[in-house]
């Protein structure tokens, strides 16, 4: 199995990153352009692999990590799902819901403009009606608003494992992109912070910081990408190599969000510094689409 991306998968990788530093900064989340999703829209990112469209999963993977990188809007997850397993039901926004337990009432995560919500669950996709659009509560991630949901039956399902293992996947496309932000923003910091009269990244401690961020990146990009091409392939193990991606992922976005945090000392938590965007950010994908200790254990 070959890893490598191809000529035409950098020319889309390079292209999303030009075009997010350009519209979709990292350190704007907490304020998007209201156009912003009009904009993504256009671009082509809500259903790149959807019908008649003969992308693979490997290339929306790679497509994807660039985008969690600049942290953008989580209903690109369900809405991408949406249209490729409910095109008829799903032709605009499609929030993400979370639920602890059925029948409790769901939470919807970016629900502005959306037309309905996608659930996910091991076993396959549920399809709910948004209810219109009312008013909005924060989350952890300030990019990210949410608003709840009473429990109804889901207007449509999508069962079978590769619907649920296709949303599993971009959330940890999207925590790889997360885990690489706060590994640049890292960097960066410790080349043109200076201590003692030199960059803070001249000293040893922060060499090694630094060193095992840049690590738990690539060992997550890795992974992301194999388990994308196991499930191109329809590997009969793919099941098990996207829940070992989402689990790199969210824990390489976590340990990195952290790590950042400490590299940039106590700027790093302050409201207006960036550093702690990509650490929030990290802990609200540890809700979407979670890996199964079971599977991976056993």
């Amino acid at each position: 199995m070959d890893l490598t991306p191809n000529d035409e998968q950098e020319a889309l990788r390079t292209a999303t990153i030009d075009w997010c530093r350009d519209h979709m900064r990292l350190e704007d989340a907490r304020a998007r352009a209201p156009q912003l999703w009009t904009d993504l829209e256009t671009m082509g990112w809500t259903g790149m692999t959807g019908a008649g469209m003969d992308l693979d999963h490997a290339t929306e993977a790679l497509v994807f990590a660039e985008l969690g990188r600049f942290l953008a809007p989580v209903a690109l997850l369900s809405t991408a799902v949406a249209r490729r397993c409910f095109p008829v039901d799903c032709d605009g926004k499609v929030a993400l819901a979370l639920t602890v337990a059925e029948p409790e009432a769901l939470r919807l995560l970016d629900p502005a403009g959306s037309c309905a919500a996608v659930m996910w669950k091991a076993d396959g996709l549920r399809l709910f009606g948004s209810g219109g659009d009312h008013s909005h509560a924060p989350t952890i991630d300030p990019s990210t608003a949410q608003r709840r949901l009473p429990w109804t039956a889901p207007d449509r399902t999508a069962g079978g494992t590769r619907p649920p293992l296709h949303l599993q996947l971009l959330a940890a496309a999207f925590a790889v992109g997360c885990a690489d932000a706060a590994r640049d923003m890292a960097a960066d910091y410790a080349k043109l912070r200076e201590q003692f009269g030199r960059p803070i990244g001249w000293f040893q401690a922060l060499k090694h910081i630094c060193s095992d961020m840049a690590m738990r990146s690539a060992v997550a990009r890795s992974q992301l990408y194999y388990a994308a091409c196991a499930l191109d392939a329809n590997a009969p193990d793919a099941a098990f190599h996207i829940a070992a991606a989402k689990r790199l992922a969210d824990q390489a976005a976590l340990d990195n969000g952290r790590a950042n945090i400490q590299v940039h000392g106590g700027i790093g938590m302050t409201d207006e510094a960036a550093p702690h965007l990509c650490l929030k950010r990290a802990h609200l994908l540890q809700f979407i689409a979670p890996a199964d200790a079971s599977l991976l254990l056993a």
